[in-house]
């Protein structure tokens, strides 16, 4: 290439780097380009299929001779199995990845030689990767309190359309502090699935059920206390999920430190994944398989 071409093109390079407008715009475009790519594939697919199966049980447990009661499969299905299994799952399938598909994919040199600093790549991917988790999770709940509560007085007189509204607000919350561990997961170590299905089993499924101080360091637990903080529940109901999940209301934090408890754990991870991110060399494939 001609020199003086060049050096023209680096300072060109150089002015687009300085000029917070042309940032703000590549930002936006990688943004709804890296949830463009999220909903194309097979995780979607997966995803609405797995979440379909707890929607099935809800509707057979609900039209048999003696139905289940609903309020235990709100509590079983909602409060149970959505934040231990199906919502850490969702961030870890798409969190997880999102910089190891690029490697895997062969895109992320054409990410990386963009004129956009790679900290605000990181947290510009993470942010669309939020965005679409948190609408599945939301999907995924509002679906299974509609087979749970169909055709019942509380679907009817809108005490359930509150608490959808509040469980969406409440696992939206979850889902931060989730994508922010698992991308900071897929930055740190290239075996993040399996890292990650060890966090989940191990820590959000036995730690968040032990009953000591521990259980705090979790996620679930967050959940859980929102929940009780939050949902307009029948007193019955309120004392039995508060029994079962060993909380006391003189004992357990308030829904305000619940929420910047959860928002500072995701923007600290999401800090030192992106410091991570700018500082990691990544090995490329190509077409030899090197």
């Amino acid at each position: 290439m001609n020199p003086v071409t060049s050096l023209k093109n680096n300072i060109e390079a150089s002015e687009v780097r300085r000029f917070p407008g042309a940032e703000l715009s590549g930002l936006a475009a990688l943004f709804v380009l890296s949830l463009r790519q999220q909903t194309r594939g097979r995780k979607l697919l997966v995803l609405v299929l797995l979440y379909a199966l707890p929607c099935a049980l809800a509707i057979v447990l609900r039209s048999l001779s003696r139905p289940a009661p609903a309020d235990i499969l709100e509590f079983a299905l909602i409060y149970g199995l959505v934040p231990h299994a199906l919502a850490p799952l969702t961030a870890l399938l798409y969190a997880g990845g999102m910089i190891q598909d690029e490697v895997e994919e062969q895109t992320l040199t054409y990410l990386l030689v963009r004129p956009l600093p790679r900290p605000a790549l990181y947290v510009c991917k993470l942010l669309a990767t939020l965005l679409l988790t948190t609408v599945l999770v939301t999907a995924a709940t509002t679906a299974l309190y509609l087979a749970i509560y169909w055709n019942t007085t509380e679907i009817w007189d809108g005490s359930i359309t509150r608490r959808m509204v509040q469980t969406a607000g409440i696992m939206s919350l979850g889902q931060v502090g989730y994508c922010s561990l698992f991308g900071c997961l897929g930055v740190l170590t290239r075996r993040t699935l399996i890292a990650g299905v060890i966090y989940i089993v191990v820590v959000e499924g036995l730690l968040a059920n032990l009953r000591f101080m521990v259980r705090s360091l979790t996620v679930v637990y967050y959940v859980r206390v929102l929940a009780i903080r939050w949902l307009d529940l029948p007193q019955q109901i309120f004392d039995r999920w508060q029994k079962d999940w060993g909380l006391s209301l003189d004992q357990i934090p308030d829904g305000n430190s619940c929420v910047l408890k959860l928002l500072g754990f995701g923007v600290a991870i999401t800090l030192v994944a992106a410091l991570g991110f700018s500082r990691r060399e990544f090995r490329m494939k190509t077409p030899e398989g090197g």
